[in-house]
Formats: structure tokens, sequence, C-alpha cells
């Protein structure tokens, strides 16, 4: 074979071995880690949910006696919102994938991912399995650092702003939901480490329950 005829390794059709099925497989099996170890954890602690449903998904009842901020979205919110985050970050980790492997920040921006992967898959079992509004303003904080890190990675080192706007509405729920999780770990008993709560709350500032 010519030189002329050889397949140039850095071409882009050469470069792009991930398809889009290989984001749809990573997001079933985040799915099932993620429910999976909040049921195990359930069960492990001895919690009495109510159906396996709130076993694996979340005690959405234990979320509504909590003391909540004002500013804390309703329940229902919580699932299209992070659907919306999770497709949005999988597509711009898609393309960073499938860019050249010594691109500069690849390797960066995908050990940042990773680490907010890990992050997502601990949050149920952490917050509502355990009981512990703790471990969820931990966690939130933990993953706010890790989405503003991977975007100035995206910005500055892959020059990448498709990749750096995949984050923007991750980035927005997470102001929220660290501003509530601050008042909620605050407000609030912890079960997991028996301490709580902080501070008194402001009735002011504190959500009526439905």
């Amino acid at each position: 074979m010519s030189r002329a005829t050889q397949p140039d390794d850095s071409s882009p059709a050469t470069s792009r071995s991930w398809r889009w099925y290989h984001a749809v497989i990573f997001y079933c099996i985040i799915q099932g880690l993620t429910f999976g170890l909040s049921g195990l954890v359930s069960l492990a602690r001895g919690n009495r949910n109510k159906s396996w449903r709130e076993a694996l998904f979340g005690d959405v009842a234990y979320f509504q006696q909590l003391k909540q901020a004002v500013i804390t979205p309703p329940s229902w919110v919580f699932g299209p919102a992070w659907l919306v985050n999770n497709i949005s970050v999988i597509w711009g980790t898609w393309q960073v994938l499938n860019k050249p492997k010594q691109t500069p920040g690849r390797a960066a921006y995908l050990a940042l991912q990773g680490a907010s992967w890990v992050d997502f898959v601990l949050f149920n079992a952490a917050y509502f399995s355990l009981r512990s509004p703790l471990n969820a303003l931990v966690l939130t904080l933990m993953m706010f650092v890790l989405t503003i890190i991977s975007a100035v990675v995206a910005i500055f080192q892959l020059k990448d702003s498709k990749v750096a706007l995949s984050l923007v509405t991750l980035f927005l729920w997470l102001l929220v939901a660290l501003t509530a999780a601050t008042f909620q770990a605050l407000w609030n008993a912890d079960d997991f480490y028996q301490m709580g709560p902080i501070v008194q709350p402001v009735t002011a500032f504190v959500k009526k329950q439905a």
C-alpha cells in the first residue's frame, strides 16, 4: 500500500471510535449502579421503605419531611432535570472521547468527568439510604467544584465552547441544589451521623409543606 492510500490515524474518521450507542449503554450502566447501590445500602441499613421503588430510587417521603428552603424545587422536578443534565453532559463527554488522544486537556477532562460520575452514583445511597443531609451537601459541593473545573479545562485547554456549553444546565441546577442542600443540612437532624440540626431555621425562609 502506498503512503498516499494509507489511512491517516489523526483524521476525524479514524479518531471518532465512540458511537452514540456507547453513550446510551454508559447511561444505562450508571443508572443500574446508582439504583443498585441505593437498594443495597437501604437493605443493609434495614430501612423500612414503603416499596421497592422507594428503596431503589429514593424515599420521597423522607425528602418531603425535611425542612427545606423556599428555593428547593419540588420533588417531581428532579427526575426531568437530571435527565436533561445527564444527556447534555454525556454528549459533551462523547465529543471529548472522540478527540485525538493527544489533544491538550482531553485526559484531564475525562478524569474530572469520571470523578463526577462516581459522585453521581454515590448520591442516592449516601443521601436517601443513609438518611444524611450532610452527605447530600458534601456530594453536591463536590459535583459543583468538579463541574466548574471541567468547564475551565474545556475552555482553556480543550478550547471547545460546545463542550463547555454542555455543562451549563448542570451548573445552573447545582447552583440551586447547593444552596438548597446547605440549608437542608443546617436545619435537619442527620440520622447517619446522629447530629443536628445545627441551627434553627428562619420561618420566612422555610418552604411550606405540600
